[in-house]
C-alpha cells in the first residue's frame, strides 16, 4: 500500500501555562508532505521537567524514524525497537537527575501496511473521514476514562472530574528489572483519499469536542484554514495545546485489496472494534463512531476485567 499525503499542518501553543511542556516531531507548523512518522508528546503535569521528557522522546523517536524504510509495513515488532530507543534516551537523560519526569506519547506512522497508530497516556489520535464520521479514536490511559468504562461515573461527570488529569500510563524512568509501560497499537488498513489523521494533547481536547472536530474537518475549507480554526479554539486552553493534522491525498494498494482485512466481521453502525492477529497489533474494523452518543469505548484488548482495573488504579492513587 502506498499512501501519499497532502501538506500536513501543526500548531504548538502554551495556552495559559507559563512554560511549554508539549513536544512534537517534526517540530514545524508545516512539516514536509514526505514525512511518514509524526509524534506528539505532553510532559506529565506535576512532575519535574516534563518538558525535558517530552522533548527527549519526540527527538529520539524522530531520529530513529529517519532511518526507516516506510515502503514496507511498519510492524509492532519494529515499534517495540523504537520505544526501546526512546526509553533508553529517557534513562540516559535522567542519569544523576530526577526520575520523576515523564511524558505521554502519540505516534502516527504512514507505512506500506497502512497507518500505524500508537499511544501511551491521554494524548489522542483520531482517524476522520469527512462526511462519514470518526473512524477511529484512541482510548485514553487515564483514571477517569477507566471509571467511565467501569460504570463508576458517567461521561458527563468525567468532564469536570477532580481526578481527570491522572493518567494510568506514561513514558518515564524504568528501573532495571521493572516492566515498562506498553503502547496501545493499531494498524489501520481502511484508509481512503480525503481521510485525516489528527493527533493532539489534552489541552486541545479541553476546547475541541469530537463533534466540533468532525464538523471542521468535514467542511470545504482548505486544510490550512482548518488547522487555524482548531488552533484559535485551543489557544486560551488552561493547558499547553499541540496538534498535527495529516491529510491523505491518495492511496495505491497495488495488487492488494484496500480496506479492512477479510478476517474482520462487519460491525453495527457507530462501533469500532479490534481483533488480535497473531499477537501483533489489532487490525481495526472501522465504522463511524456516533459522536452524539455520550460514551467512551475501549478499543484495546485486556485480560483484566474493568472491576479489576479500577481496583488496581484506585490502589495506586489512594493507597
Amino acid at each position: 500500500m502506498n499512501i501519499t499525503l497532502r501538506q500536513p499542518y501543526s500548531f504548538c501553543q502554551k495556552g495559559r501555562r507559563a512554560n511549554q511542556e508539549d513536544a512534537r516531531y517534526p517540530d514545524a507548523d508545516r512539516p514536509s508532505a514526505l514525512t511518514h512518522a509524526f509524534v506528539v508528546c505532553d510532559g506529565v503535569g506535576g512532575h519535574d521537567k516534563g518538558e525535558v521528557a517530552s522533548r527527549t522522546v519526540a527527538d529520539a523517536i524522530g531520529a530513529y524514524m529517519e532511518r526507516v524504510d516506510f515502503t514496507n509495513e511498519f510492524t509492532p515488532a519494529e515499534l517495540t525497537l523504537v520505544l526501546d530507543c526512546a526509553f533508553r534516551a529517557l534513562n540516559r537523560r535522567m542519569a544523576g537527575d530526577t526520575h520523576e519526569m515523564a511524558t505521554t506519547l502519540t505516534l502516527v506512522c504512514v507505512n506500506g501496511g497502512g497507518v500505524l497508530a500508537a499511544h501511551i497516556g491521554d494524548s489522542r489520535i483520531y482517524h476522520v473521514r469527512p462526511g462519514v464520521g470518526i473512524m477511529y479514536q484512541s482510548d485514553d490511559h487515564s483514571l477517569v476514562n477507566a471509571l467511565v468504562h467501569s460504570g463508576v461515573i458517567t461521561p458527563q461527570q468525567a468532564i469536570d472530574h477532580p481526578k481527570k488529569n491522572i493518567i494510568t500510563r506514561c513514558m518515564g524512568y524504568v528501573a532495571p528489572g521493572e516492566e515498562r509501560p506498553t503502547a496501545t497499537t493499531m494498524q489501520i488498513a481502511d484508509v481512503e483519499p480525503g481521510d485525516y489523521f489528527f493527533m493532539c494533547t489534552d489541552g486541545v481536547l479541553d476546547k475541541v469536542s469530537d463533534r466540533a472536530l468532525l464538523d471542521i474537518l468535514s467542511s470545504d475549507k482548505p486544510d490550512g484554514e482548518k488547522i487555524a480554526e482548531l488552533a484559535k479554539m485551543s489557544e486560551d486552553s488552561s493547558d499547553n495545546n499541540t496538534a498535527i493534522l495529516i491529510g491523505v491525498a491518495g492511496v495505491d494498494c497495488g495488487e492488494a485489496e484496500c480496506g479492512p482485512g477479510l478476517e474482520n466481521e462487519p460491525q453495527a453502525d457507530g462501533e469500532t472494534s479490534s481483533v488480535e492477529i497473531d499477537g501483533d497489533a489489532p487490525c481495526v474494523t472501522t465504522a463511524p463512531i456516533d459522536v452524539t452518543r455520550e460514551e467512551i469505548k475501549e478499543v484495546s484488548s485486556s485480560s483484566l476485567s474493568f472491576k479489576s482495573k479500577i481496583s488496581s488504579f484506585l490502589k495506586k492513587i489512594f493507597g
